[in-house]
């Protein structure tokens, strides 16, 4: 039999994940989890909405009216919505997020599953539209702030000097503050509230540990002996970068992003809670638990977006140290692999103790010179 190729590459990266993914029950939850929340929010429309999937409406049919949401559909009172349509197909909740309603503080029911707030707009339909909202802002800022972090990384740990104690007392710094303070520092100097600038403010405070873990590879990386090969061979810097610096930090930089999107939930979640996150028109997880201030006994307000952002969080973090393990070959290959190898062949595992036994006994018996 031929000996195993080792796995090597993206390719071999990326079939590393997917073997770690399937074997780890714990890492197979976050990423259906996941799954399931991207499903969830790219979808929101059809889960609440106050206009039908498919309408008949004074002999025009509609589809996907909650979508495109026709201007002649949209001026429509909520109960002419009701009862002007020959036929309705509707998302399971007839409630946007937007909608408000005499019903106000009312507790979960079958019409509001969640319940309302205190504007009487329905808590499922906020949730369901702010996972679209909380998702999408995150992704954004992770990817600003991986490509900023491994810029800044790779040049500071590459070129060294001036530059690299310039980036590293600004990482220092950084970190030395809470990501909310600063990111409520920064949108204290913006005039207004906005997607644009709560993403730029997430993203700058949030690249040091993108920095920190890059940086740290390669300044490895660049005492190997390929690199120093290429340096003489006359391969220009960028060259150098680009061909064999990247890739060796691509993998610090996936992970540090991955655990970076629950960070920057929490963050942006903690700032709408304070009133200083995104505008009001936009839903969000955090305005929802807001709610609570003003009526503590409303627990509907922070149960459910709660536990949609502790589930949410949980899930990336799991999977975050999956893939820490999975593009990490010296932690696959001593922690990981090596149990799981175990774990798979329990017969194999006792024959090798048996063998280490043995050969520990025999050493012990031999005489001593």
């Amino acid at each position: 039999m031929s000996p195993a190729k080792p796995l090597t590459g993206p390719r071999g990266s990326f079939r590393r994940a997917l073997s770690i993914l399937a074997r780890r029950r714990l890492a197979r939850f976050g990423a259906a989890a996941i799954a399931v929340l991207l499903w969830l929010g790219t979808f929101a429309d059809f889960f609440a909405a106050d206009l039908p999937i498919v309408g008949v409406h004074h002999g025009e049919t509609f589809f996907f009216a909650n979508v495109t949401e026709p201007a002649t559909l949209v001026m429509e009172t909520e109960e002419e919505k009701r009862t002007s349509y020959e036929f309705a197909l509707w998302p399971p909740v007839h409630h946007g997020p937007y909608v408000e309603t005499d019903q106000r503080l009312k507790p979960p029911n079958r019409e509001h599953p969640f319940g309302t707030d205190a504007q009487g707009r329905d808590v499922f339909a906020q949730v369901v539209h702010g996972t679209r909202t909380v998702l999408g802002l995150a992704f954004v800022c992770v990817a600003l702030l991986v490509v900023l972090g491994t810029l800044a990384g790779a040049l500071a740990g590459y070129f060294g000097g001036l530059l690299d104690l310039i980036v590293a007392r600004l990482v220092e710094t950084l970190t030395a503050f809470p990501a909310v303070v600063l990111v409520l520092a920064i949108l204290a100097l913006v005039a207004r509230p906005s997607v644009a600038a709560l993403v730029i403010a997430l993203s700058l405070t949030r690249w040091t540990e993108v920095t920190r873990l890059v940086r740290a590879e390669v300044i490895r990386v660049s005492t190997q002996d390929y690199i120093l090969a290429a340096r003489a061979l006359g391969a220009s810097p960028l060259r150098i970068l680009a061909r064999y610096v990247f890739p060796n930090a691509r993998a610090q930089a996936i992970v540090a992003g991955t655990f970076a999107l629950s960070s920057t939930i929490l963050v942006e979640a903690s700032c709408d809670f304070l009133g200083f996150g995104l505008p009001s028109s936009a839903p969000t997880w955090g305005k929802v638990m807001a709610g609570l201030r003003d009526d503590g006994h409303a627990w509907w307000l922070f149960a459910f977006p709660g536990a949609l952002l502790f589930v949410t969080v949980i899930s990336q973090n799991l999977l975050g140290e999956a893939l820490r393990d999975a593009l990490d070959p010296h932690r696959s290959v001593a922690g990981g692999d090596e149990r799981d190898a175990d774990d798979a062949h329990p017969r194999a595992a006792s024959e090798n103790a048996s063998s280490g036994e043995r050969e520990s006994a025999i050493f012990q018996a031999a005489p001593r010179v």
